[in-house]
């Protein structure tokens, strides 16, 4: 007797029992890559940052009091609403860079993650014993660690100017975005392969022609929710960066010596840890996908503007 082709464990999603079951299956999807993007950065907030925080000997690091001064500085620099400064809680954070988490566009509010390099004043002050990264000790004797040395301590200007950058970002309508992105993509993918379904007949043919299909569309959703993402950060970096350096000369002096640094300090770890987290000119190294606006592109933006700025003043 001749096999019904397509038949076996799946041909029960050809019946109209089984097409309603994946009809609620892909409306509970559509809506849990919502929450679960939506939820860490609102009402898990502060979980979010325990998981974050940087602690000693098992108690949060404190956030020093000179550095809260320059994230009031910060805030005051970009006439942040009180009532909204208020939504932005600091904290000390892992690593040496910045974290944000949550927006001031929610209730919840936004945590702020300073590093504990901020509170660092001169190259003296670092305590060497005590930073590791990725659970590696770090060679702080050789060039690559007194380069870190020197690109981990910032200046005060550079310091306002990290933190005003974090800011903003937590300003931004960046968790809804990130939030509404990969529903959109996957309910896109559901609804074209319902649409090809139909139309083309295919539940009628062999169940390898809808798994093709499947695979397509399902690496052009991931396609369009990468795309969606990285193009709605890196437009969001731009515009960050351009209302930096419309604060003034201070500002834009300061974006090129912290992109400089952030560089820097980048460069050094790649060569300390070994491995091809950031690029050879400092980067963040993304195989495909561009999550962020490359930092030399950042740094190459701020040292035109000062360049504009003395061009003018000479003038």
């Amino acid at each position: 007797m001749q096999r019904k082709a397509g038949g076996g464990v799946f041909s029960y999603f050809k019946t109209e029992a089984g097409r309603k079951l994946v009809f609620f299956a892909a409306g509970t999807t559509t809506i849990g890559l919502c929450v679960a993007n939506f939820v860490p950065h609102t009402f898990g907030l502060q979980y979010y940052r325990q998981f974050v925080q940087c602690y000693q000997n098992g108690i949060e690091r404190e956030v020093p009091p000179a550095v809260e001064q320059r994230v009031h500085k910060a805030m005051e620099q970009l006439n942040v609403d009180p009532r909204e400064a208020k939504f932005i809680k600091t904290f000390t954070v892992f690593g040496f860079d910045l974290f944000q988490a949550g927006t001031t566009k929610f209730r919840f509010g936004g945590a702020l993650g300073i590093p504990v390099n901020y509170a660092y004043n001169s190259i003296g002050e670092i305590k060497r014993a005590d930073i590791r990264f990725r659970d590696q000790q770090i060679k702080w004797s050789s060039d690559n660690g007194k380069l870190l040395e020197e690109a981990i301590v910032l200046t005060e200007d550079e310091q306002v100017f990290g933190l005003s950058k974090a800011i903003l970002q937590l300003q931004t309508h960046r968790v809804l975005m990130n939030s509404v992105f990969p529903s959109v993509s996957f309910l896109m993918v559901y609804t074209l392969g319902r649409y090809l379904n139909m139309h083309l007949n295919l539940f009628a043919k062999h169940g390898s022609v809808r798994c093709v299909m499947y695979g397509i569309l399902g690496l052009f959703g991931i396609g369009s929710w990468s795309f969606m993402k990285d193009f709605n950060q890196v437009t969001t970096d731009a515009d960050i960066d351009k209302k930096l350096a419309a604060l003034g000369p201070q500002y834009v002096a300061a974006g090129v010596s912290y992109y400089d640094k952030q560089l820097k300090k980048n460069i050094a770890l790649r060569h300390l840890i070994g491995d091809d987290t950031y690029t050879a000119l400092g980067n963040e190294n993304f195989l495909l996908r561009q999550k962020t606006m490359p930092l030399t592109a950042r740094k190459s933006f701020f040292e035109q503007k000062w360049k504009e700025l003395q061009n003018a003043q000479a003038q």
